[in-house]
């Protein structure tokens, strides 16, 4: 069964923290569930895969279309003014620093919430206001078993995919702007890359799409199954749920970078 959210307009503090503890109740009854499935052998495997073939479909395209034009900005900003103080070698550098530290990792967050994370709300809202969900129930279904653990944990596994091909492809990208168009060294790119790309700065990022995808794939689960009032309720639901996941990835994002930059230190001395 699903978590109901019970509110009788007590006040904006009241209904926050009231619908703040059912997405905590439902994401560990999320979780749990979804852990138990597996240990027992009911995992919802083909809706797993049918949900993650999905979530790539819609979110593959766009993350990296949105990574071309943030790879090439880094590229010509932090290269011109590396040119100026003729430290224009270090440009393998800030591709370590900026790309796979914080821009692959909220490239994905930010395509996974808007783009699967609505997909989620509009289909779980969908289902709630024709009242399959209901019919689940009353047929003592387990929605959270059948329905919402595919498609938290489809939502989880897509954005770490997707950090390691965006990853991958923002270095890339400016790896040929940088050598191919700029005519920059390619040694010196490729060294400066290796010298001070770390594996930690990789294993962060993977970290950080791990903890946006739980964040949007909860509240897009929670959002959808919580949708009233028809039609406009879904539009609503989906409204309310891109900004509330987009909120989360940022916060998140900096709560983990400022952790990462206290317990992980420098490479390195610039000068």
């Amino acid at each position: 069964m699903t978590v109901e959210v019970v509110s009788k307009k007590k006040g904006l503090i009241a209904d926050a923290v009231n619908e703040i503890g059912a997405l905590v109740t439902f994401a560990a009854q999320t979780f749990l569930t979804g852990l138990a499935a597996i240990l027992r052998g009911r995992f919802p495997l083909a809706e797993f895969v049918g949900q993650s073939v999905f979530l790539v479909r819609v979110c593959f395209w766009p993350s990296l279309l949105l990574m071309l034009p943030i790879g090439v900005v880094i590229a010509v900003m932090m290269g011109g003014l590396a040119g100026r103080i003729g430290a224009a070698q270090y440009s393998g550098a800030v591709v370590a620093f900026v790309i796979i530290g914080q821009a692959a990792a909220l490239v994905t967050a930010l395509i996974a919430a808007g783009v699967g994370g609505a997909a989620i709300v509009s289909d779980l809202g969908a289902r709630t206001i024709r009242e399959e969900i209901d019919a689940m129930q009353v047929m003592s279904v387990d929605v959270v078993e059948r329905v919402v653990v595919p498609r938290v944990f489809a939502l989880v596994f897509v954005a770490l995919s997707m950090c390691a091909i965006v990853s991958f492809s923002g270095i890339l990208f400016t790896y040929a702007y940088q050598v191919v168009g700029v005519g920059e060294s390619q040694g010196g790119f490729l060294l400066t890359l290796q010298a001070y790309g770390r594996t930690t700065d990789f294993v962060m990022a993977m970290f950080k799409s791990f903890c946006f995808g739980v964040a949007c794939s909860v509240i897009a689960a929670f959002k959808g199954t919580q949708t009233r009032g028809g039609s406009a309720g879904v539009a609503n639901s989906v409204n309310e749920s891109v900004v509330m996941m987009f909120i989360a990835v940022f916060v998140i994002n900096v709560v983990l970078t400022q952790m990462y930059i206290v317990v992980v230190p420098a490479v390195g001395e610039y000068i």
